[in-house]
């Protein structure tokens, strides 16, 4: 993985870990979680139709996650509306990383050198110290926990799809503008089937930091898309998920949240992975 990528998925996993900030900064959870979702797609329109679109080998990979992220956005919001950000959101990303590696390597035979495996096992053990320090302090719910795990498999779902789509693409801008606009259809039809008065309500109090967490999903996304197309999926994957670390610094500082020794020593493990994803063996 070069510097250059590895900065980018980087600053993808800012965006990421920030857009999630906001909406645990907002009232009603669960649906802004949806509001921000669906004014998303907005952002991707004038990308989109200024780039080409997508071939038609992609459109089932399009369809298959915009579904999904129905199941995504509903359950991340409910999530937030019961615990911390620093609980919810490395509980939700922590068991992604090995999980997509094997996958890829299951079922596209994506094989990674072993400094690659090693790297995503210290970032992924790492996301699950601050997970486990994080569970300490804030406890889940039964029915909590059990969204978390649904959340986690369905981010290891979309992963998958989305990064074999982006390959049939070639760009990740496409595919991600084009995503942007499938989860707005899907997300807006569901929000007018189950909550309509309340979605358009909650939209016309949030709006503007809405609109604010909007406008950072596309970049989030998009560059991770553009660097599968340039590495390996589950090194991507595991790369992102730093973002665990800017999500439990914004909780310290905006939330209030405890950052002690147990989690700096996690974000050690984590930084550890990053430095032997530069190694030229990868």
């Amino acid at each position: 993985m070069s510097a250059f990528v590895l900065a980018a998925v980087l600053m993808a996993a800012l965006f990421h870990a920030t857009w999630n900030a906001i909406i645990k900064s907002l009232p009603n959870r669960s649906i802004a979680a949806e509001v921000v979702a669906v004014l998303s797609g907005f952002t991707g329109i004038p990308v989109a139709l200024a780039l080409p679109a997508p071939p038609p080998e992609a459109w089932p990979f399009l369809a298959a996650s915009s579904i999904i992220h129905i199941g995504y956005f509903t359950l991340l919001g409910y999530i937030y509306r019961s615990a911390d950000l620093s609980v919810a959101y490395p509980l939700t990303r922590g068991s992604a990383p090995l999980v997509t590696a094997f996958v890829a390597f299951l079922l596209i035979g994506e094989n990674m050198h072993w400094s690659g495996w090693l790297a995503v096992a210290l970032i992924a053990v790492g996301i699950a110290a601050l997970s486990f320090d994080a569970l300490l302090r804030g406890g889940l719910t039964w029915q909590t926990t059990a969204a978390v795990a649904a959340v986690a498999g369905i981010i290891v779902c979309y992963t998958m799809i989305d990064g074999v789509g982006t390959r049939k693409v070639g760009n990740g801008l496409i595919y991600g503008a084009w995503l942007m606009m499938g989860n707005t259809i899907t997300l807006f039809s569901y929000a007018m089937a189950v909550h309509r008065k309340e979605f358009f309500k909650e939209a016309q109090l949030i709006w503007p930091r809405a609109s604010l967490a909007a406008m950072l999903q596309l970049p989030a996304y998009a560059i991770v898309l553009w660097a599968m197309t340039r590495a390996p999926i589950g090194l991507v994957a595991a790369l992102r998920e730093v973002a665990v670390v800017f999500a439990s610094i914004i909780g310290a500082y905006f939330f209030g949240e405890r950052f002690g020794p147990a989690r700096w020593l996690a974000v050690a493990l984590i930084v550890g992975g990053i430095i032997l994803l530069r190694l030229p063996a990868n």
